[in-house]
């Protein structure tokens, strides 16, 4: 009877220590991996109007949200190897040359140093937290800043 029970107890201690320590694990792939991040076009980001900063509801809600955005980096540092600063653009020809795209098609991006993230030269996602304010920068100006998380290849 006695064995019975310190098996019983043990099998739920087991059981509880696994319920907890899952809950920890599926949190962390989840902020990592971003898997509740809300994906934004293009198309939304351009409806903002950059003369008046008016945008439409749909935009406004996703100011301090978890976002993923697809597009192409343009590095503002020289370091060819990692980057801690970019543009986001959304086409390989929306370069930072005379003239540089509208803010309204620029996301300025500051990685967290955590993510060591490598320079790219193809299409990629960008993970973060979006911000609707606009920032001058050395190259124009960006409606749009966002506190990168993850850069994964564009699939």
């Amino acid at each position: 009877m006695l064995f019975a029970r310190s098996t019983l107890i043990s099998v739920v201690v087991v059981f509880l220590l696994s319920a907890v320590a899952g809950f920890f694990l599926f949190q962390n792939r989840s902020a990592l991996g971003m898997g509740d991040a809300i994906e934004v076009d293009w198309r939304l980001l351009g409806e903002m109007d950059y003369v008046t900063g008016k945008m439409p509801p749909e935009l406004q809600a996703l100011d301090g949200k978890d976002v993923k955005i697809p597009g192409f980096m343009v590095p503002l540092e020289d370091n060819q190897k990692a980057v801690t600063e970019f543009l986001l653009v959304p086409s390989p020809q929306a370069c930072i040359h005379v003239p540089p795209p509208p803010p309204n098609q620029m996301v300025l991006i500051n990685m967290d140093v955590a993510a060591n993230a490598k320079v790219e030269f193809g299409p990629i996602w960008v993970m973060g937290k979006l911000s609707l304010k606009s920032k001058r920068h050395m190259y124009g100006e960006s409606s749009f800043q966002m506190s990168g998380l993850k850069i994964e290849p564009y699939r």
